[in-house]
């Protein structure tokens, strides 16, 4: 009976022993499974299915800060490819976000080439990063209007300064102008009619502002190639002068009543192509009218366009009506640059303009569509005068 008992207590505290063993390796187990698993299914679902948690084409988030920064090369596929070496990534799949970079669109070589060249051949600077270093003299959004008209047929489009394909961005420039003395905005009148001297008009590779005469062979034509060729195109709007010879059916006119002055007008707008802003022609008696100034004024102001005041006489009441009705988007012309039809007049008239543009910041000069004028200001040197020509709906 002793033996049985001795053995039994044995036995006992042996179970016990085994059973003491056995819970700490379990408890070991579990604390070494917590040390080694606790993240491994969230990287799993991030190598395997990507395209399951962000969205395609959508860099990952350690990333994103740098596809979203401002490039300063403009080259944006060129920008990541450059950043992707840097990112830290899962050393398991390092190329788990290899197609993402791949899906940005690489420039053209003939891209990159017509790009450069349409720049240089305007005088401008490109540096490697596409920074465009623009002379004083050029309005910047002249240059983005011109290359957008070209890029455009190329199958590209420009936003901003963003060049697009297919809704992928391509490339951005980034623009940087010397800072001016003063800025011009010249107006060329009288365009519209059948010429010869349209050809020499279109050879200018300036920033102008062309003023189109309503119901001319060549008006519709002629708005059209203003617009491709980054200009601003006005409405000339025929006023009554008090020389009554020069008067026709296209006149406004001061014994027409209000309901046919307006359909007047809104017919002359609807007529011309990318209208950004009205001037007078000629209007020596009409623009000393009230009544008339006001009803052409209300439509300029609720159509959203400027009007420049031809100043064909002292007595216009145009900055007085433009004040009552607020229409901010107004102007005068300060100088005509050929009231005498010779070019050492015109240059002078244009020097004229510089010097006073230097001391009030911003002058208009009217021109026409006459010969002289026309290549008296293509081979003017500009360049080297430190101001800029403007397209009038920058500063109106």
């Amino acid at each position: 009976m002793g033996k049985s008992k001795r053995r039994f207590d044995i036995t006992f505290a042996f179970s016990i022993i085994f059973i003491l063993i056995c819970l700490f390796a379990v408890l070991s187990l579990r604390e070494v499974g917590k040390e080694k698993t606790p993240s491994q299914p969230q990287i799993m679902l991030n190598e395997t299915k990507p395209n399951s948690i962000y969205e395609p084409l959508k860099p990952l988030s350690n990333e994103e800060s740098l596809v979203e920064k401002e490039p300063t090369n403009g080259y944006i596929g060129k920008e990541v490819r450059q950043n992707k070496d840097t990112v830290q990534k899962p050393e398991s799949k390092p190329d788990v976000t290899e197609d993402k970079f791949e899906t940005y669109e690489k420039v053209d070589i003939k891209l990159e080439e017509y790009i450069r060249s349409f720049f240089t051949g305007l005088g401008c600077k490109v540096q490697d990063d596409w920074i465009i270093d623009v002379p004083a003299l050029y309005s910047v959004e002249w240059l983005k209007r011109r290359l957008s008209m070209e890029l455009s047929e190329l199958g590209y489009n420009l936003d901003g300064s963003t060049i697009y394909k297919d809704g992928k961005e391509i490339l951005r420039l980034n623009f940087e102008k010397t800072k001016p003395k003063g800025k011009i905005g010249i107006i060329i009148d009288d365009v519209g009619r059948s010429t010869s001297l349209n050809k020499i008009l279109q050879d200018i590779d300036l920033p102008l502002n062309v003023s189109i005469l309503p119901r001319q062979s060549k008006s519709k034509e002629m708005s059209i190639i203003g617009m491709r060729k980054g200009w601003d195109i006005l409405l000339h709007l025929p006023m009554e002068p008090k020389e009554k010879s020069w008067i026709d059916g296209t006149f406004v006119k001061i014994t027409m009543d209000d309901k046919e002055i307006e359909k007047m007008v809104d017919s002359y707008l609807q007529e011309l192509s990318y209208i950004n802003g009205v001037n007078s022609h000629m209007g020596s008696l009409a623009t000393t009218d009230e009544r008339v100034m006001r009803i052409v004024l209300y439509i300029i102001k609720n159509r959203g366009l400027y009007f420049v005041d031809s100043l064909t006489t002292s007595d216009s009441v145009g900055e007085k009506i433009s004040r009552e009705i607020e229409l901010k988007r107004f102007a005068k012309r300060d100088i005509f640059l050929d009231n005498i039809d010779d070019k050492n007049y015109i240059e002078s008239q244009i020097k004229k303009l510089i010097e006073i543009s230097t001391k009030k910041g911003f002058v208009i000069g009217v021109g026409h569509l006459r010969e002289n004028t026309l290549l008296t200001i293509k081979d003017y040197n500009w360049k080297d005068k430190d101001v800029e020509l403007v397209l009038l709906s920058e500063v109106l």
